[in-house]
């Protein structure tokens, strides 16, 4: 396999050109482009993305980039040309000929770092550090792999699509969840998901109720992975979360002294039972809306008091559950023209401001899909890679290898 030089640059933008035309995507438009931006990647169909990365592993050594400290717009450093000819290579920068400023960090990579990070879910920020060091740091023999098997993971999800079209789909490497009605996305919204100790599980169901102002029965998971020890190291813990012991359910449930908790009875025993309980308020971490549907793993979807999380571009802290940025978008949409009183105004305001706890059933269930897609192409054609935050990848490859999911 060839290392990056410009010779051998040149004769891989050559072979690329010898692919078929929707195969040109990233070499053709580097070599016809001179001088301009490249189109970011974008491939007309995705077999062309794999055809693509087939032969760019086939063709390219891939090394590692020369260790470097943070590089920004104005800076050089001789690591700068490599990551230049990475860009050019994956489509995020046009060819241009090598000139006596190659190690510098000009506008022109800068803006092509930028596009590359959106496409791999960093921050786009623009700056060469570890993160976005080490997403272009991935052989393509590993980018095809993943392309593989993603296209495995999106047959099996249209296979078992709702057939009127109308689904929400939580995409958990991107932090993200799709609406769609009549098969058209129609919202979309920044979500977060769970940790690598509570992830958040794989399911396909449908959404039957929304509860309004919900309050917060704490799993007892959580309860002593999260909330036991904290309380330990500090007696004031429940009162500074808006916790309250309880024991028993609702018309019996009784509010307990934390200074009577028992741990033989906390999610173990006889009923009743003690347990931790958080009521309906604007500390609530459920926010203002739950949105329930069956499952096996007690998880669901919801709002949070804490939207400045969303800003974050690596959202996995969730106990499991699903955060959304807008649940109010998403109510409105599931609820149409039901949701709304004859006046036109959102039906269940009066009952949010009020603080009532609410359970309202939906006009007609939703299908909701949580899946793990880790590559893509978005709805401009261009290629999505995001992180494997669970090393599911890494498990599939393994299948990948033995040939169950071997590509044509």
């Amino acid at each position: 396999m060839k290392r990056f030089t410009h010779s051998c640059l040149c004769l891989l933008l050559t072979s690329i050109l010898a692919l078929p035309a929707q195969a040109q995507t990233v070499g053709g438009s580097a070599a016809a482009a001179s001088h301009q931006h490249s189109q970011g990647a974008r491939f007309a169909s995705y077999q062309s993305a794999i055809d693509f990365y087939r032969q760019l592993a086939d063709t390219y050594h891939w090394p590692a980039v020369i260790v470097t400290p943070v590089l920004r717009l104005g800076d050089r450093h001789p690591a700068v040309t490599d990551i230049r000819q990475r860009l050019i290579l994956l489509g995020d920068l046009a060819y241009v000929e090598p000139g006596q400023e190659g190690d510098l960090f000009d506008h022109d990579l800068e803006q092509a770092l930028i596009g590359f990070q959106k496409r791999h879910g960093l921050d786009p920020d623009g700056v060469w550090g570890p993160r976005t060091r080490a997403a272009l740091e991935v052989k393509p023999s590993t980018r095809y792999r993943q392309l593989l098997l993603n296209r495995q993971r999106r047959q099996s999800f249209q296979a078992q699509l709702s057939p009127d079209g109308h689904y929400v789909q939580v995409n958990i490497p991107a932090y993200e969840m799709r609406y769609f009605e009549q098969g058209r996305e129609v919202l979309r919204m920044r979500a977060i998901v769970g940790k690598l100790k509570a992830r958040t599980p794989l399911v396909a169901s449908e959404i039957r109720s929304l509860e309004l102002n919900p309050d917060w029965n704490v799993p007892s998971g959580i309860a002593y992975r999260d909330i036991v020890p904290e309380l330990e190291a500090s007696p004031a813990y429940l009162d500074h979360k808006h916790l309250q012991l309880v024991e028993g359910y609702g018309n019996s449930m009784r509010v307990l002294s934390q200074w009577d908790l028992d741990f033989s009875r906390l999610y173990r025993g006889a009923a009743p039972q003690q347990r931790f309980w958080q009521a309906p308020g604007p500390e609530n971490p459920l926010g203002q809306m739950k949105f329930n549907f069956p499952n096996d793993y007690q998880v669901y979807m919801h709002g949070t008091p804490n939207a400045y999380l969303f800003d974050r571009p690596v959202r996995n802290f969730s106990s499991g559950c699903i955060r959304l940025e807008y649940p109010g978008e998403l109510a409105r949409r599931l609820f149409g023209k039901q949701g709304l009183t004859a006046q036109g105004t959102w039906l269940f305001e009066d009952i949010i401001a009020s603080g009532d706890n609410r359970i309202v059933r939906l006009p007609t269930p939703v299908a909701v899909y949580t899946t793990y897609w880790t590559a893509w192409l978005d709805e401009n054609q261009a290629l999505q890679f995001r992180d494997d935050i669970y090393d599911l990848d890494q498990q599939e490859f393994v299948k990948l290898e033995s040939g169950e999911l071997a590509g044509p």
